[in-house]
């Protein structure tokens, strides 16, 4: 574990973009705690989502981040989802799912009928996905016939809740877009189960990029992710207001001129201005990843530029102006809450998405309220 590295987890702003979120739509949340809450804790952010936010549903991406939060937390009442990787074909997976109280949401049509078959799942809430557009996940729209049949033979003619994930969200959304299309298709899917006598209880469609455009909020619940914790689905004309609930902080190693001509680390890498250097304790087996090499960014006003080869502990950053205070032993932020996540991912050459889960424990969370 780094000790003068570390990822503060602010807390506090976590609960002033949920007031956000409940501004922009009044529906019921499915708060999204995948990977890791997206790097920021799975355990911690649940625990304070449920105990301070009044959160009651979470989702998970695989069976072992319900269990975990489930071991965890035995006494909380919060109902936890897997969305992808449910393992319903595998025997043990039934223990965990009966056991710990866990849901998976069905996204198969072999996963649906191993459900109404066995009786040990006659209780197990109805959770369906549709793919209607995205090709991932989902149940097939030309399924649809098998599956209301299927559901009636059983008996289980209500379904818990239904839904369907946005491929392009994140895009500006527009009347005749692929998006509105999505949309459509799952309307149409629901009032065919409807007209069948199925009972739909839920529904589901907006994920984050949605939320921020107020697209799909007819229906009973929302499934925010990244922009629970602070980014912008990336709109020119940006609509959401959440800031970073973390900050990347690290102190320098290292500080020193170069001059033009100087070979840097691993491969020699030639500088090729006058300028400076700071090495910092982070590199690839922290999460700051060897494609950073090149990119520039901003830091303090001054232009910066990761220089060099991203080795597995450190990577060096150039300056041809140091900004000041930047000195060995100095504390520098490599993003905060006044950064535009979306905008420095854009320089990274990567995503918001992964800037944040790419960071491995060997950073440590703090957490601050």
């Amino acid at each position: 574990m780094r000790l003068g590295s570390k990822l503060t987890v602010d807390l506090g702003q976590l609960a002033t973009n949920v007031n956000l979120l409940k501004e922009l739509a009044s529906n019921e949340i499915i708060f999204m705690v995948k990977a890791d809450a997206y790097g920021h804790g799975l355990l911690e952010v649940t625990h304070f989502a449920y105990h301070e936010l009044g959160i009651k549903r979470f989702g998970c991406a695989c069976l072992g981040e319900a269990m975990a939060i489930r071991k965890a937390y035995p006494q909380m009442e919060a109902e936890l989802w897997v969305f992808s990787d449910s393992n319903l074909e595998q025997e043990e997976a039934k223990e965990y799912y009966l056991d710990y109280n866990i849901a998976p949401v069905i996204h198969a049509l072999s996963d649906l009928k191993i459900v109404l078959n066995d009786k040990d799942y006659q209780y197990l809430p109805l959770i369906l996905k549709f793919d209607t557009g995205m090709h991932r996940l989902g149940l097939c729209q030309g399924d649809l016939d098998e599956i209301i049949m299927l559901l009636k033979s059983s008996g289980r003619k209500t379904v818990k809740h239904l839904m369907t994930h946005f491929a392009n969200s994140y895009l500006k959304i527009k009347q005749t877009d692929r998006t509105s299309r999505q949309y459509q298709e799952f309307l149409d899917i629901k009032q065919n189960l409807k007209t069948a006598g199925i009972s739909i209880e839920e529904t589901s469609c907006a994920n984050s990029g949605a939320i921020e455009q107020k697209f799909s909020l007819a229906e009973t619940h929302i499934r925010p992710g990244l922009m629970l914790y602070g980014p912008h689905c990336g709109l020119k004309e940006r609509k959401w207001q959440g800031k970073p609930i973390s900050t990347l902080s690290t102190k320098i190693l290292k500080q020193f001129p170069v001059k033009k001509g100087t070979p840097i680390g691993y491969g020699g890498h030639v500088i090729g201005k006058d300028g400076h250097i700071i090495y910092l304790p982070l590199g690839y087996g922290d999460g700051i990843l060897t494609y950073y090499s090149g990119q520039a960014f901003y830091q303090n006003g001054e232009k910066a530029q990761f220089i060099g080869r991203i080795n597995m502990d450190v990577s060096a950053i150039f300056f041809e102006n140091l900004p000041t205070g930047l000195a060995s032993g100095k504390e520098i932020h490599l993003w905060d809450k006044d950064k535009d996540i979306p905008e420095l991912a854009a320089q990274f050459k990567t995503s918001s998405y992964q800037l944040f889960t790419a960071l491995t424990n060997r950073v440590p969370r703090r957490y601050q309220r």
